[in-house]
């Protein structure tokens, strides 16, 4: 059967593979095919993450059906490992404007309004930011075509 896998970054690629194929020999065809090693792939279905061990048809996956690719890095950058931690720099901040149970509080509560507004984000919105970020991270490298975007109706 022949089924599509999206890379984050907006390429596409489709796979002839058996419904009984595992997981695994799925991200080797990948491998093959776009030269992105098997174990800096994350293979999504709906939402899910497809475990090695599984096959496709395990997920249900059908002929047509469009995999998600995610590409992990494999070791994570100087600047990365420097950068302090996002809420070491809020509490520094706050410490300047508020008392320490204050501060305590406010980071507790922006805590949980982060959480709550990261779990109503829909693929595509994590898509949308993964795509900007990796787009300024990558901004010495030379542009890639535009994705053609959907047709969606005008809404009056």
């Amino acid at each position: 059967m022949l089924i599509s896998v999206k890379i984050l970054k907006g390429g596409e690629c489709d796979i002839e593979v058996s419904a009984s194929a595992s997981i695994n020999s799925v991200k080797q065809i990948v491998a093959e095919q776009l030269r992105i090693p098997v174990d800096q792939q994350r293979l999504v279905f709906r939402g899910k993450t497809l475990l090695d061990s599984e096959t496709l048809c395990d997920y249900n996956i059908v002929e047509g059906n469009k995999l998600h690719l995610f590409v992990l890095k494999d070791a994570p950058s100087e600047e990365e490992e420097s950068a302090p931690d996002f809420f070491e720099q809020l509490h520094k901040c706050l410490e300047k404007y508020f008392s320490p149970s204050d501060t305590e509080k406010v980071i507790e509560e922006f805590r949980k309004n982060l959480s709550d507004q990261l779990r109503h984000l829909s693929l595509d919105d994590i898509e949308r930011f993964a795509t900007v970020r990796l787009d300024s991270n990558n901004s010495h490298l030379p542009p890639q075509p535009p994705v053609p975007e959907e047709n969606t109706p005008m809404q009056s």
